[in-house]
């Protein structure tokens, strides 16, 4: 089983992959586990959380160990192999994964909370996508993402193209992998987009926009995440990192 990134202490007291950092550990799951319980304090068992994109499962399965009932929703097949796996390993029931791309997840909504991380940066049609994910998150959505600037940060590190309209929104489009590459050599790539060739990046101020008004009026960036030390890891990281953590909450 190889686990890329996520590294799971499992029942038996073994790891997914030794040496790496805990997932339960990670600055992402320490800063998300805050937001979740700032949003829902109590009664977690009430609640629904769907991790897109879930890649080997680290996060979602930290959700369910808060007690949400939690869905991983993966669409490679040897990742999907690598959470069902955990999933086995795992004293969890209010855990669950499918394997299906995140387009679909109207088949499986709604939720009281959407995690997307790592994942919406590889959309080509982004504005839509989010657009689905709002009508199916009923309160919080917390979206860890790429994004665009139009100043040239980041512009040569991720080999962006020149600002562009897509969607009536500002942004650059990132290549992601030849279009004559095959669909066995794309399915290898677990950290690279599934069907598109290309995907769009929003331009920040018009992503936060576009959150506001899919209807989530509290709207803000998390920055816990670069804790400690984090003027220094902001100064050094973010301006050409052109990442952020993006929250999105409805009103009552």
């Amino acid at each position: 089983m190889n686990f890329t990134a996520h590294n799971i202490q499992l029942d038996d007291g073994s790891f997914t992959k030794p040496g790496a950092m805990l997932m339960s550990d990670h600055p992402c799951t320490i800063s998300t586990r805050k937001i979740l319980n700032l949003v829902f304090p109590s009664n977690k068992k009430n609640y629904r959380v769907v991790d897109l994109g879930c890649l080997e499962g680290g996060y979602t399965v930290e959700f369910a160990k808060m007690g949400f009932n939690t869905l991983g929703l993966e669409v490679r097949e040897e990742s999907i192999a690598c959470c069902n796996y955990v999933k086995e390993n795992l004293d969890l029931p209010n855990l669950d994964f499918v394997k299906d791309t995140a387009w679909n997840l109207d088949k499986y909504g709604p939720f009281d909370a959407a995690f997307c991380c790592g994942l919406f940066y590889h959309f080509d049609n982004p504005k839509a996508f989010l657009e689905k994910l709002a009508r199916n998150t009923k309160k919080l959505l917390i979206l860890e993402t790429h994004f665009a600037t139009p100043m040239d940060s980041g512009v040569k590190q991720f080999n962006l193209e020149p600002m562009a309209m897509h969607e009536g929104l500002p942004g650059r489009w990132y290549y992601e992998f030849d279009p004559n590459l095959s669909f066995e050599e794309r399915e290898k790539m677990r950290w690279a987009s599934y069907e598109n060739d290309k995907s769009f990046w929003i331009q920040k101020e018009y992503l936060l926009g576009l959150i506001y008004d899919l209807g989530f009026t509290t709207v803000f960036e998390q920055f816990d995440s670069w804790a400690p030390n984090m003027g220094a890891n902001l100064d050094k990281s973010y301006p050409n990192g052109l990442r952020g953590t993006f929250i999105g909450i409805r009103d009552a």
